[in-house]
């Protein structure tokens, strides 16, 4: 778990190897226990930076950088697996081979490979090259030069970066000496009419690497593997050659069996010849079978043929069973799983059920013997862990879950950072399966495995618990020191915090000063604490004052100064030019070395300071509250002087900065679809140049179009920022041609409905840079779309300020069109809905005749228009009904509908209705027509 960071000497491109002259004696032992020169990266993989000897839980890194690197808040990611290794890696030493591993994280992992015992293995000149790619490659070799311990092996490939360390499953490796070999066939003897297994035994020293491909019938009969075989000859999986029902003509033939060598590719055919070896028997003999138990293995999903041979007169009958729970049941076919053929057992797509004992009992009436076989199933294992990324505050539980897939599962184990997982109190497995950490701290984070394996392979899992963000804090800080020239002497921070820390130096609150007797060195531990280091080798008096380390990351940062004082004469050290923002206090620390200093002065123009109640001076540094350009621009001197009256000054250029200030600016309120509007951003005091950047709910506006007030075209695709500078308006908008004169921009803003060019072109936003202090908005046709904040952000050396405006649009209603039916007939209902679809609340929803406001029948027996205004609040109230004095009601349901209904309908309801909607922005009306028999509407 290592991170780089950085030794350098002060704004140099400076490296060193050498650790901190002030490290600590135990973790400068730690940090070179494992470190070792570094191979050079390719673009495209990782590099192994240093041998991780048992992944040592304390080992310490120190990687080199330069100076004045801010805060890196990139995200972190733990290293996990690209390309894990295969289980099992094979090769003869006539091509020799490789093992990859590929992985990934943030920072980029170091890639590590180790041994059985977990130590780091190295290069063997000619015999093991382990690249910086994450390779371990064995070149060919001679038969003498094979080594056990590196090419009969056990590899872990190892990955490790800053969060933490994650390891491999065991790569077991075996390199095959090319040797030729020669299959030989077995004669088998057997009575006429059994079954007989004829086979290809291949020699034991390369029996794993070859498999039975085929057997030939002399002359030309070739034979191959089948699930069922034809009736004569059964070629089974395993590669034995099963002849069916023998005869004396089968005694007269010869076999011979193909192999394949998988390594080398070679086919080699048995050099001698199989023949059946016929016994011929007159009397009775009951079944034998040469061997009682057979141990069998088998992958899930595969075809299983089980054969049984036995020998006997006459010929014996087979029959299977399975012994479940000590008891023998006979197997049934009529599944199809199970089929007995030819006296052979073939179990069809194997489940992890099949697993088991079976048993064949071959009879004749002699008497019967009976085959126990024994079946495994296996099925690849894989692990998964959940969550796999976690991230929990100090203090919190977290919970990890294993679950795997795949058997048989032997053992499942825990890692934490390739180690075993270390349980107690706080670390607790609920199941094997499932492990809590209570009360998390921070060694709790990092890389967490599950591991399961069996007999033939194993699995992993990864997890990474990540620490919620920390603030950082300062756990170890340097002592003021009082010293004479000529020694050494280390200042030390160290400081914890999540992200990990970032430390940087100051010096009187300057950068550091370049010297070749002063570097700063950086590690981190395991637990993710940065150590800092200033080194200053045979000091100066001149390399006194006051030293600062600042500890910060994106969660905060945390400051501590002391002073290193050596005797010597006053020296005060060059100062760069400081920038002050107007309004706001200015502080310049005299950087003075030697010691003692009595008195420290402060001038401006050869005036002592303070002048004025703004300006004060305490030990030894300047003061400046509400600082203003007129009064405070300028040179300053500071002069120490020590108590025989020898001096040093130094003077200080203070340029005052002045901060934008952006005139308020706002919309209109009665501002409906349709209208237009402009908005400036005038900024009336600052600093030029100035950067403006218009934002709409807090999205910068993306510009689709850029018009020019001539004819030159301006790039497309730009966004809506544009710096703004004095003089003649020359601006320069993203990288395109210069403009002189106001440039204008054509965008949309989120929300916009750019289905078609038009659609585009009503909602446009039109960002204009009139002059270096002005930059207007602009909206041509207002739309819904447009609703939203519009914020000008305007920027300068100083700072950047915004101001932002709400723009409402006033949206008008819309009717959802509504009709009568067909055929309404006298002395039927119907009715009308009227609804508004889109528009401001409140709505007035008005129902009229032919043309007419339909009068109502209030309570009082007068007469009023049937108009009513819904509000927002009347939502939640009932529907209010009224009718008319001609049988039409009418029944508003606010704040959207109303409803017109005609319980009974007669000629005299016949005419065109309209239903009128309005609010603010304006109305929306919609007219049908009802048709009652025997009348028609009049025409205008």
């Amino acid at each position: 778990m290592f991170i780089p960071i950085r030794s350098r000497k002060p704004n140099r491109n400076t490296m060193t190897t050498a650790p901190p002259a002030g490290m600590d004696a135990e973790p400068r032992k730690r940090q070179f226990a494992g470190h070792r020169p570094c191979t050079n990266r390719s673009a495209h993989h990782v590099d192994r930076g240093f041998a991780l000897s048992s992944l040592a839980p304390f080992a310490l890194v120190l990687v080199l950088a330069l100076a004045g690197t801010s805060d890196a808040s990139y995200e972190t990611q733990g290293p996990s697996f690209v390309t894990e290794p295969p289980s099992r890696v094979e090769f003869t030493n006539a091509n020799g081979g490789r093992v990859d591993c590929t992985v990934r994280g943030n920072p980029l992992p170091t890639v590590d490979w180790l041994a059985a015992d977990g130590g780091s293995i190295t290069n063997i000149l000619g015999i093991r090259h382990v690249l910086g790619n994450g390779t371990i490659h064995f070149p060919a070799f001679e038969a003498e030069a094979f080594r056990q311990d590196v090419h009969w092996a056990i590899y872990k490939c190892s990955a490790v970066n800053s969060v933490g360390a994650v390891v491999s499953r065991d790569v077991t490796v075996r390199a095959v000496v090319n040797q030729r070999y020669d299959p030989e066939v077995q004669n088998p003897s057997g009575f006429p009419g059994n079954n007989v297994l004829m086979r290809c035994i291949v020699p034991s020293f390369v029996r794993d690497h070859v498999t039975v491909t085929s057997w030939l019938q002399e002359p030309v009969f070739n034979i191959y593997p089948s699930t069922m075989g034809d009736g004569k000859y059964h070629m089974l999986p395993t590669g034995e050659l099963m002849i069916i029902n023998i005869t004396r003509s089968d005694a007269q033939m010869t076999y011979r069996c193909r192999t394949h060598h998988r390594l080398t590719q070679d086919t080699v055919v048995s050099s001698n010849v199989g023949r059946l070896q016929l016994t011929e028997i007159r009397g009775s003999m009951p079944p034998i079978i040469n061997e009682k138990l057979v141990y069998m293995s088998a992958r899930l999903k595969d075809t299983v043929v089980i054969p049984c041979v036995a020998y006997a007169n006459p010929t014996p009958t087979n029959r299977w069973y399975y012994n479940r729970n000590q008891r023998e049941e006979p197997i049934e076919e009529s599944s199809g799983h199970y089929v007995v053929r030819d006296g052979s057992l073939i179990i069809q797509s194997v489940a992890e059920n099949d697993a088991g004992s079976y048993m064949c009992t071959a009879s004749n009436s002699e008497g019967s013997e009976t085959l126990e076989i024994r079946l495994t199933v296996s099925a690849p294992l894989s692990v998964h862990v959940q969550p796999t990324i976690q991230t929990v505050d100090l203090g919190k539980s977290a919970y990890l879950t294993c679950t795997a897939s795949g058997f048989p599962q032997a053992a499942l184990y825990w890692l934490k950072d390739g180690q075993p997982l270390r349980t107690g109190a706080r670390v607790r497995t609920v199941s094997s399966e499932r492990i809590s950490v209570t009360s998390v701290a921070r060694e709790d984070r990092g890389m967490y495995q599950c591991f399961v394996r069996n007999e033939y392979e194993m699995a992993q899992g990864i997890a990474e618990l990540r620490l919620g963000e920390i603030a950082p804090q300062l756990v170890y800080r340097f002592i003021e020191q009082t010293m004479q020239p000529g020694p050494s002497v280390s200042l030390k921070c160290s400081a914890a915090g999540n992200p990990t820390p970032q430390i940087s130096w100051l010096l009187d609150g300057f950068p550091l000063p370049q010297n070749d007797r002063l570097l700063i060195g950086q590690y981190v531990t395991v637990y993710g604490d940065v150590i800092s280091h200033v080194n200053i080798t045979t000091v100066k008096p001149e390399d006194g004052g006051e030293y600062e380390c600042i500890a910060s990351s994106r969660a905060g940062e945390a400051r501590h100064s002391a002073r290193l004082n050596i005797y010597g004469l006053p020296y005060v050290r060059p100062m760069s030019p400081v920038s002050a923002v107007a309004g706001k206090q200015l502080y310049i620390k005299c950087p003075v070395a030697g010691y003692p200093i009595e008195s420290i002065v402060w001038e401006k123009g050869d005036v002592k300071l303070p002048t004025n109640m703004r300006q004060r001076v305490a030990n030894g540094t300047l003061f400046i509250d509400t600082v203003q350009r007129s009064a405070d621009e300028g040179t300053y001197t500071c002069t120490a002087r020590n108590k025989h009256n020898f001096t040093s000054h130094r003077s200080v250029e203070v340029r005052v900065l002045v901060p934008p200030k952006i005139t308020p600016f706002s919309f209109a309120r009665d501002l409906n679809v349709g209208d237009r509007t402009s908005v400036q951003c005038v900024v009336v005091t600052g600093d030029l140049p100035l950067t403006f950047t218009w934002l709409k709910d807090n999205v910068p506006i993306e510009t689709v179009r850029t018009t020019l007030p001539s004819s030159q075209d301006a790039p497309s695709g730009s966004r809506g920022r544009s710096p703004a500078g004095p003089g003649i308006r020359d601006t320069m908008i993203n990288g395109g041609p210069k403009l002189r004169g106001p440039a204008t921009m054509t965008a949309s803003g989120p929300g916009h409905d750019e289905a078609s060019s038009s659609s585009s072109q009503r909602k446009s936003i039109t960002i204009g840079i009139h002059d270096a202090f002005t930059s207007a908005l602009s909206i041509s046709t207002i739309a819904p779309a447009h609703n939203g904040t519009y914020t000008c952000r305007v920027t300068n050396g100083a700072a950047t300020v915004a101001h932002s405006a709400l723009l409402h649009v006033n949206v008008p209603p819309r009717i959802s069109p509504f009709f009568f039916g067909d055929g309404v007939m006298e002395g039927q209902r119907t009715q009308l809905m009227c609804t508004t679809s889109q528009g401001d609340q409140p709505f007035n929803i008005t129902w009229l005749m032919d043309e007419k406001p339909i009068q109502v029948r209030p309570s009082d027996g007068g007469t009023s228009v049937s108009s009513v205004q819904t509000v927002a609040a009347a939502a939640a109230a009932a529907a209010a009904t009224v009718e008319t004095s001609n049988g039409i009601q009418i029944s508003d349901y606010p704040p959207f509908s109303s409803i017109l209904t005609i319980n009974s309908v007669s000629a005299s309801h016949s005419g065109n209705y309209t239903c009128q909607i309005s609010n603010v922005a304006g109305l929306a009306e919609h007219s049908t027509s009802l048709s009652v028999a025997g009348w028609c509407p009049e025409k205008n």
